[in-house]
């Protein structure tokens, strides 16, 4: 078992031995690393930000009923969702490159 899926399991709570998420987990993972090149306009991320992409991955999992939500008001509470990585997360990561030129 890798260990950005050991800490995420310790995240959230989980204990390591279970692997009865695995599969969730492992997505929820490779969804963060994708939005995080994405973000950051590149192919590879340097392996110093791997707890990064764990903290996001544990951000989508914890919030994954309420993807696609902006706001939710119940009564008088109401809630407001970050869209996109939370700012949190953005201030952790390198700063986007950008790309000039066509490929």
């Amino acid at each position: 078992m890798n260990d950005s899926l050991i800490l995420l399991k310790r995240l959230l709570g989980m204990e390591p031995t279970n692997i009865s998420k695995d599969d969730i987990l492992t997505h929820y993972l490779n969804k963060a690393k994708g939005n995080i090149l994405g973000y950051c306009n590149v192919v590879a991320l340097p392996v110093e930000y791997d707890h990064v992409m764990v903290d996001y991955a544990a951000y989508l999992y914890k919030n994954r009923e309420s993807v696609g939500l902006i706001n939710k008001q119940e009564g008088e509470r109401s809630v407001t969702y970050e869209s996109g990585i939370p700012a949190g997360i953005r201030l952790a990561l390198p700063l986007p490159k950008i790309k000039v030129g066509t490929d």
